[in-house]
């Protein structure tokens, strides 16, 4: 019985001692949890000759001078923080397994064949890499229009006559009086033609239409020319008010900043147009007027 009562007391000793450590750890207890595994960071596949884009698209250029129409391709100096590449150069009336899918289209000469240029596709980064998001072309020709004959320049020959006859003597009642000289008023110039018209540049060519993107601040210029030659604007005025967002109804040497944000109906155009007074003859009213055709999406909003 002692012993038994022996081999009792250590263990209900022990089982109070481990009773009375079974308590919550203190902070500075706690064991540091550890950080969950970090995958390898996958390397991103970047397509061949892809460039961060730092001029953007605006607009298709079509410009007649003379006998020449160029078509090209005005573009802003910004980025949009997307990427582009090259994916195919194209001559004139050659095919492209691009044709179709560039959100501006692909333009024509007015013999029909297709116009010359470079599609270009365009990225957005992401976490995944770097995905497609649109594909533009960039048109780059020209034509001329071939004159219908070659003028005639030769003047008419001048008959020859007789030279009169020499007398050596005249009555005085023949001998022919001197001219009489008149006092001349002056003479009047003749007043330069004016002509007026819209560019998107300030020193670019006046267009009738041109294609913007939605969303794009693009620029218009109001221009006039004297016979050819350019003339400085006194002012100009907006007559109509279209765009979403401008930068002032008039102004003078400054341009029109305009933006779309809604876009029109199908197959609907819209004009700008402008009255404009120029240094030349600032009593004179000259009106230039551009359609605007809007595209959408842009590269990236």
């Amino acid at each position: 019985m002692k012993t038994r009562i022996a081999i009792l007391l250590p263990s209900i000793l022990l089982l109070s001692s481990i009773s009375a450590n079974a308590r919550e750890p203190l902070e500075y207890e706690r064991l540091p949890i550890p950080n969950p595994p970090v995958p390898d960071p996958v390397a991103l596949v970047v397509p061949i000759g892809l460039y961060f884009v730092t001029d953007t698209y605006v607009g298709d250029v079509v410009a007649t001078s003379d006998a020449t129409t160029v078509y090209s391709t005005t573009t802003v100096h910004e980025s949009t923080g997307t990427y582009a590449r090259v994916i195919d150069t194209v001559d004139t009336g050659s095919s492209s397994p691009f044709d179709g899918m560039a959100f501006n289209g692909r333009g024509a000469l007015t013999n029909g064949q297709a116009l010359a240029g470079t599609y270009y596709e365009n990225f957005v980064l992401t976490p995944d890499g770097y995905v497609p998001v649109s594909i533009v072309f960039f048109q780059d020709d020209s034509e001329t229009r071939r004159r219908q004959g070659p003028l005639s320049s030769a003047a008419p020959k001048a008959s020859a006559s007789p030279a009169p006859a020499v007398t050596t003597a005249q009555r005085p009642d023949e001998i022919a009086s001197p001219p009489s000289i008149r006092e001349q008023g002056p003479i009047e110039t003749a007043r330069p033609t004016l002509r007026a018209g819209i560019s998107l540049t300030s020193d670019g060519p006046t267009l009738a239409s041109a294609e913007v993107l939605r969303g794009r601040l693009v620029q218009f210029w109001p221009r006039v020319f004297a016979n050819n030659a350019v003339v400085p604007i006194r002012s100009w005025r907006l007559l109509s008010a279209q765009p979403d967002r401008i930068s002032a109804n008039n102004g003078s040497t400054q341009p029109l900043a305009a933006q779309w944000i809604r876009m029109p109906a199908p197959g609907v155009s819209w004009s700008l147009r402008f009255e404009i007074f120029t240094e030349v003859a600032p009593t004179e009213r000259l009106e230039a007027e551009i359609s605007v055709t809007l595209r959408s999406p842009g590269l990236v909003d």
